[in-house]
């Protein structure tokens, strides 16, 4: 077993983790959602469950390269091809997860919200561009969310846990630090009035060259990864 087809080799024989999982756990979310839906009986309301697709790419990202790098590498699979190979079914795994979002949110918008009982799919904002923009935002957001996961994997294969825990509270109080700040200054309003005047399609852009920082982190971090 060589190379990139190797790689996505093994990655296919994660059927359970990459495929039934995530989609019976979001199954299970918008079942949840549209019960509560029935039983309140009201006006449809919008439920925040379909974020759980974005959180489980990035855990099974994060768990990916963690517990199949030791093992690609015991077949003799060169570092550099298994960070290919991963990249190349991230990249597929969030095309294949874009098309489907689309079209279960084509399907919300042409049954009226399932009967206007509940908009899981189908949201204010973030699908109010083109089919292509959707398509877009949804692609960017999944990759980007891979990213960080394997990012984290592979900084965690690269420095082991220590390191990583004070990577991971560095950029917490970072971002904490930021919060406090912005709150300070009374700067939240600014925010808030910068992402209403952009679109959800112009926001996701932003995460592109994160995305493109964090996969040459990580080709870079994982040719000196050991198991």
């Amino acid at each position: 077993m060589n190379g990139i087809p190797g790689v996505l080799r093994i990655y296919t024989k994660q059927k359970l983790s990459w495929i039934y999982l995530p989609w019976a756990i979001t199954a299970f979310s918008f079942l949840t959602n549209y019960f509560i839906s029935l039983m309140v009986n009201g006006d449809s309301f919008y439920a925040g469950g379909l974020a759980t697709i974005f959180i489980y790419v990035f855990v099974g990202a994060l768990v990916s390269v963690l517990q199949l790098f030791p093992f690609a590498l015991g077949f003799s699979i060169r570092r550099t091809d298994f960070f290919a190979g991963s990249v190349l079914m991230l990249v597929l795994y969030s095309i294949f997860t874009s098309i489907i979002l689309l079209v279960l949110a084509e399907v919300e918008r042409s049954t009226g919200s399932w009967g206007n009982r509940v908009s899981f799919f189908k949201l204010p904002y973030l699908n109010d561009g083109t089919l292509l923009e959707q398509f877009m935002i949804y692609f960017i957001v999944l990759i980007s969310f891979a990213f960080i996961g394997m990012g984290i994997g592979v900084f965690y294969l690269r420095h082991r846990g220590i390191k990583t825990f004070v990577m991971l509270a560095a950029y917490f109080i970072l971002l904490s630090g930021l919060s406090v700040l912005i709150t300070q200054y009374g700067w939240w309003g600014h925010v808030i009035d910068w992402v209403v005047k952009n679109t959800a399609f112009e926001l996701s852009l932003w995460f592109i060259p994160i995305t493109l920082i964090l996969a040459l982190f990580s080709y870079r971090s994982i040719r000196k990864s050991s198991v």
